[in-house]
């Protein structure tokens, strides 16, 4: 799971990622920039999510969640602040760069959805004991 929801999210991401710069590319170098470091940005913070899982994954699942919830929060805090900060950055628009970082996340959600909801998991209750007799 940890590896195939990455595999099929990212390259939707790359390629709305490419188009918008090639777009922003028509106006203008700064926006080409922005466009770029912005959807490099918002798929790089995207994308760390599955490693935090991969070493995560050993771990006692409430903690690991609590620690998967609070390190989300902490990277969207991060995006945020990147994005505020490259508004300001002379040579690079920050409206394109968040255009970018807008629509790569919303690819990222929507194909990781996608990649979730084909993935065929084994649901089992481990409550009842192996045969579930005797309940």
């Amino acid at each position: 799971m940890f590896s195939v929801v990455p595999r099929r999210a990212l390259p939707p991401v790359v390629a709305v990622w490419l188009a918008g710069t090639g777009a922003a590319a028509l106006s203008g170098t700064p926006a080409a920039l922005g466009a770029l470091v912005g959807g490099g940005l918002a798929t790089a913070f995207l994308a760390s999510t599955f490693l935090l899982l991969r070493v995560l994954k050993h771990v006692e699942p409430a903690l690991s969640l609590a620690l998967a919830l609070v390190v989300y929060l902490f990277k969207v805090t991060v995006l945020a602040t990147a994005v505020l900060v490259l508004r300001d950055l002379p040579g690079v628009d920050g409206r394109a760069a968040a255009l970018a970082a807008a629509a790569c996340t919303v690819v990222w959600s929507a194909a990781a959805c996608l990649a979730f909801r084909r993935l065929r998991l084994p649901v089992f209750d481990l409550a009842h004991g192996r045969s579930g007799a005797g309940s």
